[in-house]
């Protein structure tokens, strides 16, 4: 039975990998734009010149350029006149998948592929296929690239590809081929008498600097020398035996260029000779490793859906030929982290789905990739059952109370709104899941929330519970039924009630002022009137007294004139005391 979970298992996880192999390709083949610029498509041969009738072969590359990639589409075209495609060889890439054969055609002159492989790869000059062609036309033509795609293995199918190189090549006769192959470029000069045999050599390579590394491109390459005045001839060769002598001169020369090399260690050997002999010979070590490590399992122990936030992962990659530089560990395309051969257990994960990517790189750079989905199951959440309803400035008792798992550690942090933490506090469930803790610093004016995780003895944590918005304001004043009025506010009232009241007063007493001038006018006007009335009644009196006779007549008139300006006095006496009373109302 455990045979057969653990075969169902590993059936599941290649067919993910297959079908995300599908979906890569199927992305080549419909993409028609480059989406990222990481990758390199690239023709490489020994030589640029061939006899008629030669058969050689061109390798197909990419270069990654660092990008992991696990899919290649391309079209190489020739010319039908000059050349002849003879096959094509798949054997030696890293790919390991191919939607159709790699085919060719003479009628088109085209050699069409379409490969992926279930694991990711890096390097500079990763194998694609082999193309053999015959040379039947004489003249200089191009191999070149017509179409091409490069897909990222980061799971989208990203076209990375950013470039693509073909080569130059130049036929002729046999007769004619050494006219125009290049040779080095000979020096003419006199040579110096010498008392002893050269000294060992000591060259340039550009492109392999360095003897003691190991090297992942595969190109021709320049070689570059002093020559000392005495030296007359030059001997250079290449071969996998670190202890060969080179025989036979070659000329006077400086610099060389050289084919492109096969895998492995080889030896450029060069020696120089003067008029005593031929001197010791450099053995320039040249090593070469364009094959990514095989691709590798890696398992999780749990599961790849646990609730362990420390899982523990499987894995062993081996490299036959540059031997394995490190391991790594990428999460959700974050960087790289170098860890040991496994097993490796991770640190405590938060829960959520994880992208986990484990490569494996070789002393010259070259990468496999394996990308597994890894999920964190969360804790039980915990709850927020109660919250203090008022929390005021400057105070702080805000208590809260909730449930959970038993005996489990809560994370309970006090944020504003916008999510910055202004306090955190740890406290444990009981024995019954209850929890309850309190923040007592003191508290600004804001909006709050209160979240809460639960992490149990293993680091395992529960997503985060987050509480309603609450509002922490300025404790009132005065309360009247459900109206609260805050310190502020009160004194604010009661300041601008009392500039309201001395307003009031103040125009009340303007008022009253202006009142008061209105009735003395009034009252004035009155008494001047009732004065101008009298002294028309006497002046009346004392126009019927002017001839000093007083006939019966006038007497009644004189007698109904004393009495009308009686009656005004009376009613004007009245009036006034009357006005002035009111005067002070």
């Amino acid at each position: 039975m455990l045979y057969l979970q653990k075969r169902s298992f590993t059936t599941n996880r290649v067919m993910k990998h297959i079908l995300a192999l599908f979906v890569s390709v199927a992305l080549i083949l419909f993409a028609g734009v480059n989406l990222a610029s990481a990758a390199t498509l690239q023709l490489s041969t020994e030589k640029d010149a061939f006899a008629i009738g030669d058969q050689f072969t061109v390798d197909v590359k990419v270069d990654s350029e660092g990008s992991g990639i696990n899919a290649v589409q391309g079209v190489v075209q020739i010319s039908k006149d000059v050349l002849e495609i003879v096959g094509v060889d798949k054997s030696g890439s890293v790919f390991n998948f191919w939607l159709t054969e790699p085919t060719f055609s003479n009628d088109s002159g085209q050699v069409n592929f379409i490969g992926g492989s279930t694991s990711g790869f890096s390097g500079r000059s990763l194998q694609v296929v082999k193309v053999t062609f015959r040379v039947k036309g004489s003249g200089k033509t191009d191999i070149v690239f017509t179409d091409g795609a490069v897909t990222a293995s980061d799971g989208s199918g990203t076209n990375v590809l950013s470039s693509m190189k073909g080569l130059s090549i130049t036929s002729a006769p046999k007769s004619e081929l050494e006219t125009i192959t290049p040779k080095p470029t000979q020096i003419t000069r006199p040579a110096e008498r010498a008392e002893r045999v050269p000294a060992k050599p000591e060259i340039q390579v550009v492109g392999y600097r360095d003897p003691e590394t190991w090297y992942s491109h595969v190109t021709r390459f320049s070689a570059s020398w002093q020559l000392p005045n005495d030296i007359t001839d030059v001997s250079t060769v290449i071969s996998k035996d670190p202890t060969h002598i080179p025989v036979g001169s070659e000329g006077l020369f400086d610099n060389k260029i050289f084919p492109p090399m096969s895998e492995g260690v080889s030896y450029l050997h060069v020696r120089f000779r003067n008029n005593i002999g031929w001197g010791p010979t450099l053995h320039y070590r040249i090593a070469i490793d364009t094959t990514p490590p095989p691709a590798f399992q890696v398992r999780i122990r749990e599961g790849e859906a646990t609730d362990s936030p420390t899982p523990t992962m499987d894995y062993t990659a081996a490299d036959g030929l540059s031997g394995l530089k490190r391991y790594f560990i990428q999460m959700n395309g974050g960087g790289q982290l170098t860890v040991e051969k496994g097993p490796y257990t991770f640190e405590p994960l938060k829960p959520g789905k994880y992208i986990v990517k484990v490569g494996a790189e070789d002393n010259a750079g070259n990468v496999v990739e394996n990308i597994l989905d890894l999920e964190i199951k969360p804790l039980e959440a915990p709850k927020i059952t109660s919250l203090t309803s008022d929390v005021f400035v400057g105070e702080g008792r805000l208590d809260i109370i909730g449930t959970a798992l038993p005996d489990i550690t809560l994370q309970v942090q006090l944020k504003t709104k916008e999510g910055q933490i202004e306090q955190a506090i740890e406290t444990h469930s009981d024995a019954h899941g209850s929890w309850a803790t309190r923040f007592d610093r003191p508290l600004k004016k804001g909006d709050y929330v209160i979240e809460v995780t639960a992490r149990d003895g293993r680091g395992a944590l529960s997503y985060p519970v987050t509480s309603d918005v609450f509002r922490v304001r300025p404790r009132p004043a005065l309360v009247l039924g459900k109206f609260e009025m805050t310190q502020f506010w009160f004194f604010t009232v009661l300041i601008i009630g009392l500039i309201g009241a001395f307003i009031a007063g103040w125009l009340f007493v303007k008022f009253e002022r202006e009142q008061r001038s209105r009735k003395i006018v009034i009252c004035q006007r009155d008494v001047t009137n009732m004065l101008a009335m009298l002294k028309k009644d006497i002046d009346r009196i004392l126009e019927k007294y002017s001839d000093d006779k007083i006939d019966e007549t006038e007497v009644s008139e004189i007698r109904h004139l004393a009495k009308r300006a009686s009656e005004n006095i009376e009613k004007s006496g009245k009036y006034c005391v009357q006005s002035i009373g009111e005067i002070n109302k």
